[in-house]
């Protein structure tokens, strides 16, 4: 099971489970900046999927990854409801409290077992100022990272559109070349 797949497994149990308690469930990528900042708020109360990586096992192509399902909440009526919830909307602890029990030990076919790791609380006074609280709960779950079958369709054969750019340190930071090629089909 490919990387992409294991992260829509993870937000179809969540979305089944969570229904309409939550606006949102989805995943996001790693590294974060201002402007996913501001969609997550504005997708709050939401669980997000997040794929971490993972440190090689064995010498081979299995990895340990890691997961982290990020509950993100935004109540205007203030931090205390943001964690605890109130009659309108749900809280980062509700959020969390159901995610660790609904994945812990579960079994993902043909890849291996969820394991609970670690409840973080990732306060900070800028995401306190925009009126949200998020924690994150983080997992394992040891995969291989596979090559396609021989003789298969090879993933990179979808491509239709590739793009590069070149950038060779240029004193203004400005790339010294960009280029799109559109590949024969």
């Amino acid at each position: 099971m490919s990387i992409a797949q294991i992260e829509q497994a993870f937000i179809d149990i969540a979305k089944a489970r969570f229904g309409t308690h939550l606006r949102t469930v989805e995943s996001l990528p790693a590294d974060w900046d201002s402007e996913t900042f501001k969609r997550i708020l504005r997708l709050a109360p939401g669980l997000f999927v997040v794929f971490g990586g993972g440190a090689a096992m064995d010498q081979s192509t299995d990895i340990r990854s890691q997961w982290v399902l990020l509950a993100v909440t935004a109540h205007a009526s203030g931090e205390r409801a943001r964690r605890h919830g109130d009659s309108r909307e749900i809280g980062a602890y509700e959020i969390i409290e159901t995610a660790v029990p609904l994945f812990h030990d579960r079994q993902v076919p043909g890849v291996g077992l969820i394991r609970f790791e670690a409840i973080e609380n990732l306060f900070t006074a800028a995401i306190e100022e925009q009126g949200a609280a998020i924690y994150g709960a983080r997992f394992s779950l040891p995969m291989t990272i596979t090559a396609p079958p021989p003789g298969g369709t090879d993933p990179l054969d979808a491509f239709l559109t590739f793009n590069s750019t070149l950038d060779a340190a240029p004193a203004d930071g400005r790339p010294e070349a960009e280029d799109v090629v559109v590949l024969p089909q």
